[in-house]
C-alpha cells in the first residue's frame, strides 16, 4: 500500500492478509488436531509475516524467535495471537 503525504514523500506499507491462516487454525482447533502424528503437541500455526514482525517490534528477528524457544512461547502466550493457537495447553 502507497501513502503519498502530499510533500513529495511516500510511505510504502506491507499489509499480509492472514485470514486464511485463522481459519486454518481454527479448522484444526475444532477438528481436535492437537498432536501431530510424532505425538507432539500442535500448538499453532503461525504466518511467518506475522511472527516476523512481531519479533521486529522486539528488536528480534524470525530467526530468533525459532532459535528461542522462550521468545516463541512470549509469543504463543500473547492473547494478542490466540487466533493462531491450535492447542491450548498450558506450554
Amino acid at each position: 500500500m502507497l501513502h503519498c503525504h502530499g510533500d513529495g514523500s511516500a510511505t510504502l506499507q506491507k499489509v499480509d492478509d492472514v485470514s486464511d491462516a485463522v481459519e486454518r487454525a481454527q479448522a484444526l482447533d475444532r477438528q481436535g488436531a492437537h498432536t501431530t502424528g510424532m505425538g507432539d503437541k500442535h500448538a499453532a500455526s503461525i504466518p511467518i509475516p506475522v511472527l516476523t514482525q512481531w519479533a521486529a517490534q522486539r528488536g528480534k528477528t524470525f530467526a530468533d524467535c525459532m532459535q528461542d524457544d522462550a521468545l516463541l512461547k512470549q509469543f504463543l502466550q500473547d492473547p494478542d495471537n490466540r487466533v493462531f493457537r491450535i492447542w491450548k495447553g498450558a506450554l
